[in-house]
């Protein structure tokens, strides 16, 4: 059960977006809804093909109606690619938890990426989807595109925009059905060895991309078709899309603002109250996320839910002091990381961490990340790389001054960029001045992680890349005759922009030498 306290969060976050009280709900209470969709979407069978260990292909929920399209593109391991959500038909269970199943992670690799210009961040690292149907960046943004005065339900101007939105959101789904058709045919046709060229493999991952952002489409015009009072299958839609969201570490404020509208029709959904608090955190709405944690019992909380209620007050002083160190950064370095989950666009803190950047952007210029496995990847926590051992216990054979200690050391938010090192036995405690090459990319804020570690870049573009990556946990046993599917990898690292003359790099070696 829930407490009134959170309604009255989620209400006052309505309130705060100037949203006008229509006569049209957007639900007495999603339960139903679910339910509905449940009897209308396809039964869905096991994937019986044989994996590929070089590709794989995406899945969508798009509703009743693409379900069955999105059934079709199975992964190479005989599963739904990792970034999409597995059906539309998610339901309540005793403790209101949703049903719509995780799929398995598909190993992916791209031959192609294309270079861009840095784009406008938001405060937790991530740019906004760049689509026609444009994702707020803010909540005061979403506010903008919500104040419109109806009279009520029957006001011709009122029926004339649901129609507009509803249309929207319609062809979006029509169109994502086709991508996904599109790209389960490009993948057979690479299954069965009809085109394995490096054309070929290019194809799939640009039709793979173009099913991703139409994802974010369908998703925002439902979306924007709630903000009028939604209906069911665009309320089930984001269900089922935030429920896929918070499975992958997925939060922004679009996630924000459609779990908060289906938190305050009446849902209490355990995910959403999870989604909708966790993007309140790296969207820097505290008191909303405090009020949304605080709602769910407490043997509901996941452990990174306890962490976030427990030091909310250090993330905030965290998350203002770092949106106010990023309004001043200007022209700093930058590194494209071509990833097989797609690109991430990496802003380097050469002012707080010079020593490290220096090292970190002439190890990019050597190599020596390209082609290294991100070997660690774990929920709510973070993505390792940069051991070309695979197994971490490997560097560059030198090792870095530590650089947290800077007065004007940078804070550890979500896609922020912080040094591995190595841990000094059962203490907790980490080695002084033993970082060398690993790195860590957050999935969530670490208050503490700067305490010991050097904080030293942020993801600025492609955070959903980071998130899409396949959960590896080194230190999880491993069932007998278990299929392990191969890690995500760096395909290559490029300096996009750099100082002519890089500060020195400072190595323990060099002070430890007579």
């Amino acid at each position: 059960m829930f407490h009134p306290a959170a309604h009255a969060a989620v209400s006052s976050f309505r309130l705060s977006l100037c949203v006008p009280v229509l006569a049209i709900a957007l639900l007495a209470n999603l339960a139903a809804v679910s339910q509905s969709a449940a009897q209308d979407a396809p039964t869905k069978e096991a994937a019986t093909e044989v994996a590929d260990p070089t590709d794989g292909a995406d899945q969508a929920a798009v509703g009743d109606q693409t379900a069955a399209a999105a059934d079709q593109a199975t992964g190479a391991d005989g599963a739904a690619d990792a970034d999409m959500p597995a059906s539309a038909d998610t339901q309540p269970d005793s403790e209101s938890k949703a049903a719509s199943s995780e799929t398995s992670d598909s190993e992916t690799e791209s031959d192609s990426a294309a270079d861009s210009d840095p784009s406008p961040m938001t405060p937790d690292g991530e740019t906004p989807p760049q689509d026609d149907a444009k994702a707020p960046r803010s909540l005061s943004e979403a506010a903008d595109s919500d104040v419109v005065a109806f009279t009520g339900p029957e006001d011709p101007e009122f029926v004339a925009e649901w129609k507009k939105r509803e249309d929207l959101f319609n062809d979006a789904r029509s169109r994502l059905e086709a991508a996904v058709l599109a790209q389960r045919a490009t993948y057979l046709r690479y299954l069965n060895y009809e085109e394995r060229t490096p054309a070929a493999r290019k194809d799939y991952f640009e039709k793979r991309q173009k099913v991703r952002d139409l994802m974010d489409e369908v998703y925002l015009t439902a979306l924007d078709l709630a903000r009028l009072g939604g209906d069911e299958v665009s309320a089930t839609y984001l269900v089922t899309m935030i429920d896929h969201r918070l499975k992958r570490d997925i939060y922004d404020v679009p996630t924000l603002e459609g779990a908060s509208r289906m938190i305050d029709g009446g849902s209490q959904l355990t995910i959403l109250f999870k989604a909708a608090a966790r993007s309140a955190v790296v969207s820097g709405e505290f008191e909303m996320a405090r009020k949304l944690l605080e709602a769910i019992e407490e043997d509901q909380r996941d452990e990174v839910d306890r962490s976030l209620l427990a030091y909310m007050d250090e993330h905030e002083e965290a998350f203002n002091l770092e949106r106010e160190r990023s309004a001043k950064d200007e022209s700093l370095p930058l590194v494209k990381l071509e990833t097989t989950q797609g690109d991430v666009l990496i802003e380097l803190y050469i002012n707080e961490a010079p020593s490290t950047v220096s090292n970190f952007i002439q190890l990019v210029e050597e190599g020596f990340y390209d082609g290294l496995d991100f070997y660690q990847v774990i929920d709510h926590l973070l993505a390792l790389t940069g051991d070309p051992s695979g197994v971490g216990n490997g560097g560059s054979g030198k090792h870095i001054m530590d650089e947290h200690s800077n007065p004007d050391a940078r804070r550890a938010l979500r896609g922020s960029l912080l040094m591995a090192k190595l841990p000094d036995g059962d203490s907790g405690d980490f080695v002084p001045h033993s970082a060398s090459s690993q790195f860590a990319i957050l999935l969530m804020p670490v208050v503490t992680a700067n305490e010991n570690q050097t904080v030293f870049g942020r993801v600025i573009e492609g955070m959903d890349a980071i998130a899409r990556m396949r959960r590896v946990d080194p230190n999880k046993e491993k069932k007998k005759d278990e299929i392990v599917i191969p890690a995500d990898s760096i395909i290559r690292a490029t300096v996009v922009r750099r100082p002519e003359t890089l500060p020195p790099a400072k190595y323990l070696e060099t002070f430890l030498s007579p």
